[in-house]
């Protein structure tokens, strides 16, 4: 199931193309068009009409924060101005953006999931949380930030989730929440991805207001606030429940809006097999599968760039 996320989209064809590494145009990565499966416009002729180079670069453009909402010392959402074709783009599922202070060098761009956008009102918000040297200096910024993107792939799993589940079981601890808003706002094709929710929530990093102000439209009956740590993912009865609704292969979706340590639970509990939406695990440095940091072997030695993956 793995595929380019930037494949046909503004940008296509990529840097890797130039250096002869495309993930989808065989013709581009040494082979010939009888190897091609891709469907939509050529990404060769794309890239010989424009003379062998790329077509666009994701430019980093500096956005004015519009407000600053601070839910303690070390977390804040950045409300930004922008125009209303990057806010479109912000609202799709998985949508990330390399966020920097704008007298920075690029190295400092810190990867950053879209919590929110608002097209009409040309507003993107920003959820950070101090973990490093690159979130406590976005932390310190007032006046405006340099935003690079948006990029596609904060998600892995998006292509295993049913169209009309059942029920749909979302976990969620801290910021690694924030992918979920784009899939209450972005219409009937990701709402209905999300049927007979139930959701389990640490806030012990965000707090309460924090989720008040940007998920409080969610039915208070479908909610469950747990401290993963001490109390586990959710009540045993709710686990088993979903352990039977996958041993049974019933239709469920499952979200894992974790770190890697809860996901991988939540992955065993629910088994192998079923393939669950958590977030990309990987250094996400240049967004653009150069630098070669998100990079990993799968068990047929095929190198995935998980910054590229639609997987």
């Amino acid at each position: 199931m793995n595929r380019c996320i930037d494949a046909g989209r503004e940008g296509c064809p990529c840097a890797l193309a130039e250096a002869g590494n495309c993930l989808v145009c065989s013709r581009l990565s040494g082979g010939t068009c009888d190897d091609c499966s891709w469907q939509g416009t050529c990404i060769y002729t794309l890239f010989e009409q424009n003379g062998r180079r790329i077509i666009r670069e994701r430019q980093n453009r500096l956005l004015p924060i519009h407000e600053i909402r601070a839910y303690g010392p070390d977390f804040s959402v950045f409300v930004l101005k922008a125009d209303k074709g990057f806010c479109q783009k912000a609202r799709t599922a998985g949508a990330f953006v390399f966020v920097k202070p704008p007298e920075d060098h690029d190295w400092f761009g810190a990867p950053v999931s879209v919590l929110k956008s608002e097209p009409e009102r040309g507003l993107v918000h920003l959820a950070v949380c101090a973990c490093g040297p690159k979130t406590r200096r976005i932390l310190q910024e007032s006046e405006s930030l340099s935003v690079r993107g948006v990029y596609y792939s904060a998600l892995s799993g998006q292509g295993g989730l049913l169209t009309d589940p059942e029920e749909t079981f979302v976990f969620a601890k801290g910021v690694a929440i924030a992918p979920l808003r784009n899939y209450l706002d972005g219409g009937s094709r990701y709402r209905r991805q999300l049927r007979n929710l139930h959701l389990f929530a640490d806030l012990a990093k965000t707090g309460m207001d924090f989720f008040r102000d940007y998920f409080g439209d969610l039915e208070a009956g479908s909610l469950e606030v747990r401290d993963f740590a001490r109390e586990g993912l959710c009540s045993l009865d709710r686990l088993d429940h979903l352990e039977a609704q996958c041993l049974g292969r019933s239709r469920i979706n499952v979200f894992a809006l974790t770190s890697p340590y809860y996901a991988d639970q939540i992955q065993r509990a629910v088994g192998e097999e079923k393939t669950i939406l958590r977030p990309t695990e990987g250094n996400m440095c240049c967004g653009e599968g150069i630098c070669g940091a998100c990079t990993y072997n799968d068990k047929n030695g095929n190198v995935i760039r998980r910054c590229k993956s639609r997987a």
